[in-house]
Formats: structure tokens, C-alpha cells, sequence
């Protein structure tokens, strides 16, 4: 039986795991970078007159999502999680202008986890944290209210954070199959 074991092959074995690993890794939330040029899957509640979403004011790409209602607005969305998995919720978060009162918190599961109030103007900072789900689905939502000005919300994402458990036994894997791979070769006579 011929051997397809090439450079080219092993190669490709390690893109496809790479791949498979960092797909599932990833919890299914829609439309985090607003780059639709809406707020398509998205939930929004409260005062909407002031939400929407604009080009050229992102962070890194062109589309995010502003809020400057009066009173408190915002945005949620319903993902799919594992009871008792970790998630790491990360956000890009702007504040146009100084102005007060301007407040900004969201939440997981109804529970906040991060509070902005009267804070002076800031460009986009990265805000992340990690939090239990505590079924098969989890909400995480944003509530804002700025009557002077308007925060900018962009590049949210939420990942599944692996268990140290299979991140060990993929590694595991990985070297015993390097040792078999090392052992089975054969050397050349000495001459």
C-alpha cells in the first residue's frame, strides 16, 4: 500500500484540526460587528429613537452601533451556550463627549457585569470578561442612556473558553502522535 504521508499532508491535517478547534470555539452571536449597516439580530428595548447603526464611525472597520437615548435603550441577543460552560465576552466601547448624565452597563443572563457612569469622553477601549452560562441559552444585552451625546458599541464577540481538561488532551494527542510518527521510521545502514 503506497504512503501519503508528505509534508503536504501533515500540513493539511494540522490546518483542518486548527480549523475544527477554533469553529467550535466560537458561540453563535450574530451581527457583533454591525457591519450589515443595521441592527439585524439584535433585540432592541427602551428608547430606540436614538439607537441605530452608521458607517465610518467603527473601530476597526466601517459600521458600529450608537446609542444616545434618554431615557436608558439598548440591545440584546439570545445565543446558544452549554449549561455551565465559560464564555468570554469581549466589546470595543466609545464615548463621544464628557457630557452628563450618560450611563452604560450590560449584562449576562439579566446579571451585570460592567457599569460606565458620568465618565469623562473616551475613544474606543476593549472591555472583556468571562461568565458562566447557566442553560442551553444565554443573553447578553447593552443598555445605554446618553440625551447629550452618544456611546458607540463595536466588534463584540463571545467565545466559548475551553476547559483546560481538552485543551491537555488535544496537546496529549499531538505529541504521542509525533512520538509514533518519530518511531516508526526507519534508519539508514550504517556504512
Amino acid at each position: 500500500m503506497k504512503k501519503i504521508d508528505t509534508p503536504w499532508t501533515r500540513a493539511a491535517l494540522v490546518a483542518a484540526a486548527a480549523v475544527a478547534f477554533s469553529a467550535a470555539a466560537q458561540a453563535a452571536l450574530v451581527n457583533g460587528s454591525f457591519e450589515t449597516g443595521d441592527l439585524s439580530g439584535w433585540t432592541a428595548a427602551g428608547d430606540a429613537s436614538f439607537i441605530g447603526v452608521a458607517d465610518g464611525i467603527g473601530r476597526a472597520d466601517s459600521h458600529a452601533a450608537f446609542f444616545g437615548p434618554d431615557p436608558l435603550g439598548g440591545i440584546s441577543q439570545t445565543l446558544q451556550t452549554a449549561a455551565g460552560g465559560l464564555y468570554q465576552v469581549e466589546f470595543w466601547l466609545a464615548l463621544d463627549d464628557s457630557a452628563t448624565p450618560s450611563s452604560f452597563s450590560w449584562a449576562w443572563n439579566g446579571v451585570q457585569q460592567g457599569v460606565v457612569t458620568n465618565a469623562a469622553a473616551f475613544d474606543f477601549t476593549r472591555f472583556t470578561a468571562t461568565v458562566t452560562a447557566t442553560g442551553g441559552s444565554s443573553q447578553l444585552s447593552f443598555d445605554f442612556a446618553n440625551p447629550q451625546s452618544f456611546f458607540r458599541i463595536d466588534d463584540i464577540t463571545v467565545s466559548a473558553v475551553p476547559e483546560p481538561s481538552a485543551a491537555m488532551m488535544a496537546l496529549a494527542g499531538m505529541l504521542l502522535l509525533a512520538a509514533a510518527r518519530r518511531g516508526g521510521r526507519q534508519r539508514p545502514p550504517a556504512g
